[in-house]
């Protein structure tokens, strides 16, 4: 539709003549803006419908911007070819006009010079046909001069009737309806003030001043009193609509002071010299904002309205062009994330079908953790290469959850296990043979253990249950802290080396046991250094107390290394590689 809109105007432009299709060609032009704006509409809701992610620190988030298209630059392009002839077309005929004026007023002069010397009738007859024949042969003159050459046009003809008694050779019956249609006329222009809407009041006004130099001459013992009644009611209502241009001509000017304030705002924050990159974004928003605050200001005339946004756009336009040219290095960081992250989606892409769960799957999160720490790639590519590195993801997790499927089931039977040796374990009663005893409670460790994994929702749940079961029968046999928390933690390592993420969980268990030990022997060095200090009267009783604290920190280290062992022991056990 749009290329058939501007073959339609370049076949206009194509008349050498611009005021005969002038017309056609703006309406043309608004058409075209119209389909542009559904172009715009229709651009503006794809965007809408895409996925964007959420901006980075100091990253401004992704807005909207129309891409215009070929039409529309050809249609920018015959625009400004158009605006340019019309505007040589109107200064030409502003210089026409002009010269009329010249040839008017020479005219006039003439009149007036046959109407106050000639007194030979055939004569001045001629004179005044020559004369009413070269007025009427003179076009337009600028409209700001039209009512006043044409009331003394004819004020002088009117006059010259006068002077050359030539409303004696017309029948007194002619004057009298002359007369009637001027009296009519003053009583339909009485009317002007009732009228509210000021287009058709100059309308009316312009037509009754119209019909009224149509009419001719009325007795002359009337016509002054006539004259000033009529135009009285006309250009008074004239001067109401003057006043009410003028009015709107005040707020033009207003406006546009108020646009060169804006303007001269742009070009203040364009002189501001930024040294860093964080810093533009604030600017970037003042910028925004000033234009907003544009878009509120109204109309500020045919003639100031497009020079001062030209200086406008132009300002913000190189406000930008700075502040892109500072984000050079972003969007090289930005290029470099980029090509790393295509390079994480093909690796993900190749392994989106393996069937090695476990270390497939740690592969992923991995790189699912760089994809992450990387930042992002800019607005054109983050998304996209997000949408190939997740669908591969999801490829092979969804994989292996249906590969797990049957595995839920199989730890739903461990759980119905698992709570039976519980109540197996609540029930137990010790025989006081201790070396019995401790047998049985280990072979229900032994049980516990071979039992199997219970699904993560109920873990901590029965865990803790057995524990609890298992401590009340320890505690009734007497067996050591140190000794239950050793026998204890067998469980736990096994659930630590098995299962989806188990290398991680065991690293960070391995972690967290190694900086125990370390504070326990901060603790422990410090505890020898303070008894050291202690001496005299009193010494003896702290200096047991801080032996009595690092024999437990001892004890508890002990313990450690005992289950970093068993930790190290069962993850060989699980990965010998």
């Amino acid at each position: 539709m749009k290329a058939e809109i501007n073959q339609r105007i370049a076949t206009l432009l194509e008349n050498p003549e611009i005021e005969a299709v002038r017309v056609e060609v703006r309406t043309a032009f608004e058409v075209y803006k119209d389909a542009r704006e559904k172009d715009v509409t229709a651009q503006r809701a794809a965007f809408d419908e895409e996925e964007h992610p959420a901006p980075e620190p100091g990253e401004e988030p992704i807005r909207f911007s129309y891409q215009p298209d070929e039409e529309d630059a050809r249609n920018d392009e015959m625009y400004k070819a158009f605006r340019e002839r019309e505007k040589a077309w109107r200064e030409k005929v502003a210089a026409e006009q002009r010269a009329n004026l010249d040839k008017k007023q020479a005219v006039l002069k003439s009149m007036q010079e046959l109407v106050a010397n000639e007194e030979h009738i055939g004569k001045m007859f001629d004179a005044f046909n020559a004369l009413t024949e070269e007025w009427n042969a003179i076009g337009n003159v600028p409209g700001d001069q039209y009512r006043e050459v044409h009331d003394a046009w004819h004020r002088l003809r009117d006059e010259f009737f006068y002077n050359v008694n030539i409303y004696k050779q017309l029948q007194d019956h002619d004057l009298q309806v002359n007369l009637k249609k001027k009296e009519d006329l003053i009583t339909q222009a009485s009317q002007l003030g009732t009228v509210i809407d000021l287009k058709e009041k100059e309308m009316l006004a312009r037509s009754y001043m119209k019909a009224w130099f149509d009419i001719g001459p009325s007795p002359r013992e009337t016509y002054e009193q006539l004259a000033d009644t009529f135009f009285g009611h006309t250009r008074g209502a004239l001067d109401e609509i003057k006043a009410h241009y003028d009015s709107i001509r005040d707020g033009y000017q207003q406006n546009l002071e108020a646009k060169q304030a804006l303007v001269e705002e742009v070009r203040s924050l364009l002189e501001v010299e930024l040294t860093a990159s964080s810093e533009w974004p604030a600017h970037a928003e003042k910028v925004k904002d000033i234009q907003k605050r544009w878009k509120a200001i109204g109309f500020a005339g045919r003639k100031d309205d497009q020079e001062v946004w030209e200086q406008f756009r132009g300002l913000c336009d190189l406000f930008f062009q700075k502040r892109d040219a500072a984000f050079a290095d972003v969007r090289a960081a930005q290029n470099k994330v980029r090509d790393r992250k295509k390079a994480i989606a093909e690796e993900a892409a190749g392994l989106a079908d393996s069937t090695d769960w476990k270390q497939t799957a740690d592969k992923l999160m991995a790189l699912q953790k760089e994809w992450k720490d990387l930042g992002s790639a800019g607005p054109r590519d983050e998304n996209r290469l997000w949408r190939q590195f997740r669908g591969s993801c999801d490829t092979f997790f969804t994989a292996r959850k249906a590969q797990f499927a049957d595995r839920d089931k199989e730890y739903k039977a461990n759980q119905v296990a698992k709570e039976a040796l519980i109540k197996e374990v609540e029930a137990f009663e010790l025989t006081g043979n201790h070396g019995q005893d401790l047998a049985s409670l280990k072979a229900f460790s032994q049980r516990w253990a071979e039992s199997g994994h219970v699904p993560r929702r109920v873990f901590e749940q029965i865990v803790d249950r057995y524990r609890t079961a298992m401590d009340a029968k320890f505690d009734a046999l007497g067996e050591k802290r140190s000794e239950r928390s050793v026998e204890a933690y067998k469980q736990r390592v096994e659930s630590l080396v098995s299962g989806e993420g188990a290398d991680h969980m065991a690293r960070k268990e391995e972690r967290i046991l190694r900086e125990k030990m370390d504070r326990l022997r901060k603790r422990v060095t410090q505890y020898e250094n303070n008894m050291g200090i202690f001496t005299g009267k009193g010494a003896a009783s702290i200096m047991a107390d801080f032996q009595k604290k690092v024999e437990v920190d001892r004890r508890e280290m002990d313990e450690i290394r005992r289950k970093l062992k068993m930790l190290r022991d069962a993850r060989q056990k699980q990965d010998p590689s």
